[in-house]
């Protein structure tokens, strides 16, 4: 096995050769001991809760696209059968929820096509402006109204502009428990940085001894 194989473990960044899996004086393994050698994640940022897991980064990789793609499913078909906005708009906050417990905020903000308060503000203004709109033909609020095209694959396909509602509340929904989920993981993860900052003032300051 040469040194350029890739089969090869190589060491982490800022560690010399030959202390892969080295433990500290305490007895104990080092501390990004499980990190997964590979990136898996948008980014190479640690995650602010513990240190990286391989498990979460493959599982937040693979799933996402899955559950937002079934998110997407209750969106359109919420108005025949279970589903709807709110429906999808929670299964879809759950793919960014996992994200964020893999790689912290700053995988979650490469994954998100815009910050969580843009979303909301996106998610009213179609969501008021879908149901006042039947307002200006003289009918009443939410009224819907449907068009059925015959499409060459798909055949029949009817669209209605409930539609267009149900994703305003999709975008309310994946915002508002986006902006929770920031709000109450801020704290956590600056007292976790904190922490880490002290012991690496207490590796550093033990290794000068």
């Amino acid at each position: 096995m040469t040194e350029d194989d890739p089969a090869r473990p190589q060491p982490s960044p800022g560690r010399a050769d030959g202390e892969w899996g080295r433990a500290d004086r305490s007895g104990a393994p080092p501390e990004d001991w499980e990190a997964p050698r590979e990136r898996w994640l948008s980014t190479g940022v640690r995650p602010a809760f513990g240190p990286r897991s391989v498990l979460l980064e493959v599982a937040a990789r693979l799933l996402t696209p899955a559950i937002l793609t079934f998110s997407v499913f209750l969106l359109v078909s919420g108005h025949d059968r279970p589903g709807g906005g709110f429906a999808g708009g929670l299964v879809a906050s759950m793919a960014y929820v996992l994200r964020y417990i893999a790689g912290g905020r700053h995988e979650l903000a490469a994954g998100m096509p815009m910050r969580p308060n843009g979303l909301l503000a996106v998610g009213l203004l179609i969501a008021c402006g879908t149901a006042a709109a039947p307002l200006l033909l003289g009918d009443p609020v939410l009224e819907v109204y449907s068009y059925t095209a015959h499409l060459p694959v798909f055949g029949k396909v009817k669209f209605a502009s409930y539609l267009l509602f149900e994703s305003g509340v999709f975008l309310i929904v994946v915002g508002l428990v986006l902006s929770v989920v920031a709000a109450l993981g801020a704290r956590m993860e600056a007292e976790e940085e904190e922490a880490r900052g002290r012991r690496r003032a207490g590796s550093a300051e033990e290794g000068a001894r």
